[in-house]
């Protein structure tokens, strides 16, 4: 299960730095002020190296102007 967890962590972090390249052109800082965190957490997570709480996934989704669904469409993690 964790490699499942962390492919679909990887594909979340891949989403995420192609919308925020896309309306952010790169700037970290004015995406960070944007999602109301820090530009050192902003880095982490395009490496991804931080994990998302559901707290900061709502405010990535809302600084990159695209619902919290879309971004984790088509991600399942298997049961059982």
């Amino acid at each position: 299960m964790s490699d499942e967890l962390a492919k679909i962590e990887a594909e979340l972090s891949k989403r995420i730095y192609n919308l925020f390249m896309k309306k952010y052109d790169g700037n970290k800082s004015e995406f960070a002020r944007a999602a109301y965190c820090r530009e050192s957490t902003i880095r982490r997570i395009l490496r991804n190296e931080q994990g998302i709480t559901i707290n900061l996934l709502f405010r990535l989704a809302k600084a990159l102007d695209i619902e919290v669904t879309d971004l984790l469409k088509g991600l399942s993690l298997t049961i059982g």
